[in-house]
């Protein structure tokens, strides 16, 4: 079978809905943000807590890139196989676009108050033209990635409800997809995103450190 295909090809149309409900769950963010009340920030603020204490206070690229990589490809993986029915994948798409987004808009509104920088870590630091590649690299690679594991998510559960194919079978079909062409990918995001948060976490420590 020509895993290419099978992934790119096959599930494209998915994986472009699944985009547009990524970016719709996002969309809501902004109202719960500033309008919402405070149980729907909630579960986005745990996530990125528990995420962070993984990293440590003081994280080099390697444990950056350890843990970037060990939860994205868990984590996709399990969004995968949660289709054994077609909609879970897509309500935890919408659900994904809506917590990162979360997380993105109270990092901001903290950085602008004044509040703590994103603590310091390797002694090395990315230029600002490799920062910016590599941030844009992680746009490029993590988000289809996660995209077309939902849209493969959503197969396995047509297949499975359709009779084409019984769940164990068809997810172990994807689950060599996964391991072949999207664990890969989110390898190389993994180390871009890592040299990304670095390179920022550095032009922020960069005024104390003149100072």
């Amino acid at each position: 079978m020509d895993l290419v295909h099978f992934l790119i090809v096959q599930h494209f149309v998915l994986a472009c809905l699944a985009a547009v409900l990524f970016f719709a769950g996002a969309a809501l963010a902004g109202f719960a943000v500033k309008r919402g009340p405070a149980f729907l920030t909630r579960l986005p603020l745990v996530l990125f807590k528990g995420v962070r204490r993984l990293i440590g206070d003081r994280p080099g690229v390697p444990r950056l890139v350890l843990v970037i990589f060990g939860f994205n490809g868990t984590a996709m993986f399990l969004y995968m196989a949660s289709g054994y029915r077609p909609f879970i994948p897509l309500a935890i798409d919408v659900l994904t676009g809506f917590n990162i987004a979360v997380i993105l808009l109270l990092a901001g509104q903290e950085q602008a108050s004044g509040g703590s920088a994103a603590p310091a870590c390797c002694r090395w630091t990315p230029s600002e033209r490799l920062t910016a590649v590599c941030g844009v690299a992680v746009l490029l690679i993590e988000l289809p990635s996660f995209w077309y594991s939902i849209a493969m998510g959503v197969t396995l559960g047509r297949e499975a409800l359709g009779g084409q194919a019984g769940y164990a079978p068809a997810l172990a079909l994807r689950a060599g997809v996964y391991a072949r062409l999207v664990l890969p990918a989110l390898l190389v995001s993994a180390l871009c995103e890592a040299v990304a948060i670095r390179g920022m976490q550095s032009r922020m420590e960069a005024p104390e450190e003149d100072f």
